[in-house]
């Protein structure tokens, strides 16, 4: 699950920023092909030590969009990724590359 390895990028640079002292709050932007009871799973289970542990995690969802010949235009979700690079139009199964873009971005670290 290439998920968790982008939580564990977040924990390390949201610990950081952090200093050291104790996290209250990390709000992130999240794409929707991430399901978000994965992203919040992996964020209790890899900040559980360290300056990030019982911090909240604040999560904000934004939409991979595609459009496709077939006259698809939407939110990809989960499942209609393949890795992070391929996505399978859900209408169609017409396989594209779509708009490159992080899929978690760190908006803010507020202290505890």
């Amino acid at each position: 699950m290439h998920e968790v390895a982008l939580v564990a990028d977040l924990v390390e640079v949201a610990s950081a920023r952090s200093g050291g002292a104790p996290v209250g709050v990390v709000r992130v932007r999240y794409a929707t092909t991430i399901p978000e009871d994965v992203l919040r799973q992996a964020f209790e289970m890899l900040a559980a030590d360290g300056p990030l542990a019982g911090a909240a995690l604040e999560a904000e969802p934004f939409e991979i969009r595609l459009d496709c010949p077939c006259g698809f235009s939407g939110a990809l979700g989960h499942d209609d990724m393949v890795g992070t690079s391929i996505a399978v139009c859900p209408s169609c199964g017409d396989v594209s590359t779509p708009p490159r873009t992080a899929e978690i971005e760190l908006l803010e670290v507020r202290a505890a």
